[in-house]
């Protein structure tokens, strides 16, 4: 029975060194994922939290830009996703908000779609499972105008959220998706194949940069 018992112990020390080594290893792998992307703002600066992510705020077209990437352990029945979150502050005081959300489970902690009381109509070609919600009845008004570029944007399968409020604009996009070993073994999320390519970041800007312009010539429409 000692015998035993020592044989396990040192079986759970030994999982618990490898365990920790791994973990220090994906930290400092994690800290370079955004380094190529800053160029693409002005006045940038990335700083790292705890768990070694790397955040980027900067200037885009002289609007404040904050990224960031969130890794999402509370996924059902799929490995850890990793999400890039992206947000523009770019207030529009008195804009009909909307936001949509694909594959909704409703444990989406980074969700602005959830905040939402108001169900509306997701526009026509954006994917089926999609969950579109906004806050009062002239965001169904403005959702269907903004239609096209959505389409446009939502047919990048890994974009998760689109979202349009008053302070800013938000996007959400697929970063990578957790190694199956690292999580099946030793319930770790190692983003081994995660990456922020420089040109990823260049089409969420362009998202920005066309969804802004769409809403904006909806507005003077009204206005007119």
């Amino acid at each position: 029975m000692s015998l035993s018992l020592t044989f396990a112990a040192i079986g759970l020390f030994v999982t618990a060194a490898v365990a920790m080594r791994e973990h220090a290893k994906a930290v400092a792998s994690r800290r370079g994922l955004l380094d190529s992307c800053a160029g693409l703002l002005s006045n940038a600066v990335i700083t790292h939290g705890g768990d070694g992510f790397p955040r980027l705020k900067g200037l885009h077209n002289g609007r404040l830009l904050h990224v960031e990437l969130l890794p999402d352990t509370m996924t059902i029945r799929r490995l850890p996703q990793l999400w890039l979150k992206l947000t523009l502050i770019d207030p529009r005081p008195g804009l009909p908000e909307f936001s949509l959300l694909v594959r909704p489970t409703g444990a989406e902690f980074y969700s602005l779609t959830h905040n939402h009381a108001r169900m509306l109509e997701p526009p026509l070609g954006v994917p089926s499972e999609i969950l579109a919600k906004g806050d009062g009845k002239s965001s169904q008004q403005l959702l269907n105008r903004v239609a096209p570029v959505l389409r446009r944007i939502f047919s990048d399968p890994r974009m998760k959220e689109v979202a349009a409020t008053g302070k800013g604009l938000r996007l959400v996009w697929q970063a990578g998706e957790g190694d199956r070993g690292h999580h099946l073994l030793l319930r770790q999320s190692r983003f081994g194949d995660a990456s922020v390519a420089r040109e990823a970041l260049a089409a969420r800007l362009k998202d920005f940069d066309d969804l802004s312009a769409a809403i904006d010539t909806t507005r003077e429409v009204q206005a007119a």
